[in-house]
């Protein structure tokens, strides 16, 4: 594994350091060497639960869910009323095809993530970088026309939901459901045992029946930082700042 690199965020009178790739990639899993070669004041976000060190979140804002995956895509602990709806999903893509690790599907498909979250242009080429590294795609086609690009990451057991960069001029045939149940399938046909769908309580992740988890963080700076920051548990260390 190779060492983290960290980012400085400069605020008004105090400054901290993160993971550069921590608004990219899930799960920080810092080796202890990275821990001690890490610029303090430290902030680290979003370390996965199973990690050995570091403090649990309290919101339920930054929980991990994961869905667990059996033999077959019916074995999923998904609510009815959404195993209905995929069914109406299907029927509604009938027509469309799909494409796995298309070249430069990310790039095909980045106008429509810029024109819904109006990211930096400087911001979003790390994004893309850091994605084009590590991620699978599956892309959607309606009579030649692409409509839409699924983005995850495959690690060991687990496969990772990234996003969705789609056309809205398609809502009628919910194309990030679409391809997201098409995701999951291939995941379920490749042997991996977890899918997991982020770090957040949007309601449509408890749809697919996931377990909740408590994602963790680790901080380690003065008492002075951490009031500033909000963070109430921490590794003190009264020789940075």
């Amino acid at each position: 594994m190779c060492a983290l690199e960290f980012e400085k965020i400069q605020k008004e009178g105090f400054h901290y350091w993160v993971w550069t790739e921590e608004d990219f990639l899930p799960y920080a899993w810092p080796s202890e060497k990275d821990i001690r070669a890490a610029p303090k004041p430290l902030m680290l976000r979003d370390l996965h639960p199973d990690y050995p060190m570091g403090f649990e979140y309290d919101d339920q804002e930054e929980a991990m869910n994961v869905s667990g995956l059996g033999k077959t895509f019916e074995e999923i602990r998904m609510d009815n009323d959404l195993r209905k709806d995929l069914r109406r999903v299907e029927k509604k893509n009938a027509e469309t095809e799909l494409v796995q690790n298309e070249k430069n599907s990310l790039e095909m498909s980045s106008h429509w993530f810029l024109e819904q979250w109006k990211e930096d242009e400087d911001y979003f080429q790390r994004r893309l970088s850091a994605w084009k590294k590590i991620s699978s795609t599956l892309s959607a086609y309606l009579k030649g026309e692409l409509i839409g690009v699924h983005i995850s990451m495959k690690e060991k057991n687990f496969v990772y939901y990234l996003g969705c960069w789609w056309n809205r001029g398609h809502k009628n045939l919910s194309v990030p459901t679409f391809l997201l149940k098409k995701d999951i399938e291939n995941a379920i046909v490749g042997g991996f045992k977890q899918y997991d769908l982020g770090v957040g309580d949007e309601p449509y992740k408890k749809r697919w029946g996931v377990a909740q988890r408590p994602a963790k963080y680790y901080a380690e700076m003065t008492p002075e930082t951490a009031s500033k920051l909000g963070v109430k548990r921490f590794v003190k260390n009264e020789k940075i700042d």
